[in-house]
């Protein structure tokens, strides 16, 4: 399973556990929309990445890990080859080199 499902899970677990205590959960209802678009956290800052991997549960000391893993070239030429990036996407803040044939 790849990070940004574990992700999607994640926020998915979080936003039931804070119906069922009747606490706000109007943040995580709004990641789970901003995680319809699998290439999100290619199109945020940094500094906004971060607040919503705090917000769906991951722990302090693995905030920078999973970030980096959301944002590894890895991911970034699949979501390229599947179609969910374009190369000339303006709203792609982190991008990585594309070769062409």
């Amino acid at each position: 399973m790849n990070e940004f499902k574990v992700i999607d899970v994640m926020n998915e677990a979080m936003l039931n556990l804070l119906k069922d205590r009747n606490k706000n959960y109007e943040k995580n209802a709004k990641i789970k929309e901003y995680l319809k678009d699998e290439a999100f956290f290619f199109k945020i800052s940094k500094l906004n990445a971060l607040k919503v991997l705090q917000d769906v549960g991951v722990k302090q000391g693995q905030l920078e890990d999973v970030y980096k893993k959301l944002i590894s070239p890895d991911m970034f030429y699949d979501l390229l080859n599947r179609g969910k990036i374009k190369a000339d996407d303006e709203n792609v803040i982190i991008k990585y080199k594309i070769y062409r044939q």
